[in-house]
């Protein structure tokens, strides 16, 4: 799933948008993450780390473009699917 700034996604199990990308004390990107999937939920990640949405898992795998203010590109993975 690619997201960009300022407009939401939304697909089945949920909506997902970004809040902010910002370049940490520690010199890492880090990527805040709104999810409603039903209950709204924010997380901040780092490129790689992974988060819950309902009974799935899915990962921050990349971004690009960035620190452009407006021509980046988040992309979110699904590691795990739901159990059938």
């Amino acid at each position: 799933m690619h997201l960009w700034h300022g407009i939401q996604r939304n697909a089945e199990i949920g909506s997902f948008s970004v809040g902010d990308i910002y370049r940490d004390s520690d010199a890492l990107i880090r990527v805040k993450i709104v999810i409603v999937a039903p209950e709204e939920r924010h997380y901040t990640l780092r490129i790689g780390e992974t988060f819950p949405v309902r009974d799935e898992t899915w990962k921050l795998a990349e971004l690009t473009g960035w620190p452009s203010e407006d021509d980046w590109t988040v992309v979110l993975r699904r590691i795990t699917d739901a159990p059938a």
